[in-house]
């Protein structure tokens, strides 16, 4: 698998809900192996994810978890 890893431009972020269902735990898993050490702010493409889909690590957990925020990155 492939991954994707950069730093976000703030302004150029747009957060998206999530509006569907499916393996939470197989997505964390893959959130895993993608970016097993994020820094906060930096953006996560998946391989097999919509190309504009991408996830943002927005803070942590007191037990050190990512909160990720789905949404994607505008280019201009």
């Amino acid at each position: 698998m492939r991954y994707q890893n950069t730093k976000s431009n703030r302004k150029n972020w747009v957060p998206t809900p999530l509006g569907r269902k499916g393996n939470l735990n197989r997505w964390i898993e893959r959130m895993e192996r993608a970016c097993p050490d994020p820094e906060l702010g930096e953006v996560v493409w998946l391989d097999g994810y919509s190309g504009r889909t991408a996830y943002k690590a927005i803070g942590f957990k007191s037990n050190g978890d990512v909160i990720w925020q789905r949404g994607k990155v505008i280019k201009h």
